[in-house]
C-alpha cells in the first residue's frame, strides 16, 4: 500500500502497522499530575479543546473526531473556536483552564503564541495533548500528527518524478506556496520540500510566497507569481486550500492545460480535502498527500483515555499519509486508508 510513514522505529497502532510511534514518553500517569482524574468516572472527566478554526475542512475533521472520540469515551467536552486568531486561541485556552478541565487539547495557530497557555496548564498540572500542530514551549504529554517533513519530501519526489516523465529528466520551474507562517506544520512541510529538492538540482524554485493555508491568499499570491513567470512546471501547495487557490489563479490567467499537455502545470497539495478530491477527479489537480484528521483526533482521545488510566502514552505519534492521484483515488487502497472528507457531517 502507498502509505507514507516516518522512517523511525515502528510500533503497531492506528489503522495499521504503518502508523508510527517516534518514542515513548517518560510522562507520569495522571495520578502523578495532581489532577486526580484517575479517580473520576469517565462522565466526570472534562476535556477542553481550544480549536483554531472551522473554516478549514481539515480542522472541521479534527473537531468532529474530538467530538466523536469524547462521546465514545463518555467524557464531557468544552470546545472553542478561535476563528484563526492566535490571540483568541490563547484566551480560549486560558479560559478553559479556569473552568476546571482535566485535559487540554490544542491545535495551535501559532506555536510561539500558545506557549504561555501550555506553561499555565503545566503549572496547574493539567496534561496537554496537541493535534497536527505543536507548541514551541512547555511540556506536551502527547502530540499526534503526520510527519510533515516527510510529507514535504514526498511532494518533492513526486514533482521530480512528474517532471522527469514530462521533460526527460528532473528539471523545471516550481512554485512553493508556503503554509501559515508560525505553525509547526507549515515549517516542517517547507523544510521537507526544500530538503527533498536538493536531490534534484535541475528543479528550480522560481517563486515562493505564503499561501497561509488559505484559498484567497493563495489565489492572490499565485496570480502575482503567474504574472511574473512565463514558465511554471509545477506547484507545491502546503495544504489543499493553497492548491485550490493556485488552481483558481491558473484558470483566471487562462494558463490551464490538461494533464498530458506539454503546458500543463502539475499541482500537488496536502490534506485530502473534498475540494482537492473533486479537483483531482476533474483533472485540475494532480495529487494530494492525504491525512485523516477524524481518525487522528480519535487516536489522540485514545491516548487521553490511557493517560487518565495511569498508562504511559507516546510522546509523539505519527499518523500515516497516503498519496492520492487520479489512478488510485477510487481504488481499494484509498478506500482502506479512508477518504475522510466524505465522512464530514
Amino acid at each position: 500500500m502507498q502509505f507514507h510513514k516516518w522512517s523511525r522505529p515502528l510500533i503497531k497502532g492506528g489503522i495499521s502497522a504503518v502508523a508510527v510511534v517516534l518514542a515513548l514518553s517518560g510522562c507520569a500517569s495522571v495520578s502523578g499530575t495532581g489532577t486526580g482524574s484517575s479517580a473520576k468516572p469517565n462522565h466526570q472527566i472534562v476535556i477542553g479543546y481550544a480549536g483554531p478554526t472551522l473554516t478549514n475542512a481539515f480542522f472541521v475533521g479534527l473537531n468532529q473526531g474530538i467530538s466523536e472520540g469524547t462521546k465514545k469515551l463518555g467524557y464531557k467536552l468544552i470546545s472553542t473556536n478561535a476563528n484563526g486568531d492566535a490571540s483568541q486561541q490563547f484566551n480560549d485556552a486560558t479560559n478553559l483552564l479556569s473552568r476546571g478541565i482535566d485535559v487540554l487539547i490544542l491545535s495551535p495557530i501559532d506555536a510561539k503564541a500558545i506557549t504561555p497557555a501550555v506553561k499555565q496548564a503545566n503549572a496547574a498540572k493539567i496534561p496537554v495533548f496537541t493535534l497536527d500542530r505543536g507548541s514551541d514551549g512547555g511540556t506536551i504529554t502527547s502530540f499526534v500528527a503526520s510527519d510533515n517533513v516527510a510529507a514535504g519530501k514526498t511532494a518533492a519526489d513526486w514533482i521530480a518524478k512528474t517532471l522527469t516523465a514530462k521533460n526527460g529528466s528532473a528539471k523545471g520551474n516550481v512554485v512553493n506556496l508556503v503554509g501559515l507562517v508560525g505553525t509547526t506544520a507549515a515549517t516542517d512541510r517547507d523544510k521537507g520540500f526544500k530538503e527533498g529538492l536538493k536531490a534534484y538540482p535541475g528543479i528550480k524554485i522560481v517563486a515562493e510566497q505564503e499561501g497561509g493555508f488559505d484559498q484567497e491568499k493563495s489565489l492572490n499570491a499565485m496570480t502575482n507569481i503567474l504574472q511574473a513567470n512565463s514558465q511554471i512546471d509545477a506547484v507545491f501547495g502546503a495544504n489543499d486550500d493553497n492548491t485550490v487557490g493556485a488552481e483558481r489563479a491558473i484558470d483566471g490567467a487562462n494558463r490551464f492545460k490538461p494533464i498530458g499537455d506539454p503546458g500543463h502545470i502539475a499541482i500537488i497539495g496536502i490534506d485530502g480535502t473534498a475540494q482537492a478530491l473533486s479537483a483531482i477527479r476533474a483533472g485540475k489537480q494532480d495529487a494530494t498527500i492525504s491525512q485523516n484528521p477524524i481518525k487522528m483526533a480519535e487516536k489522540s482521545l485514545t491516548f487521553v483515555s490511557e493517560y487518565v488510566a495511569g498508562k504511559t502514552v507516546p510522546a509523539t505519534y505519527a499518523w500515516p499519509t497516503f498519496l492520492l492521484d487520479s489512478k488510485n483515488i477510487d481504488g481499494p487502497e484509498a478506500k482502506a486508508y479512508g477518504l475522510w472528507s466524505a465522512e464530514i457531517k
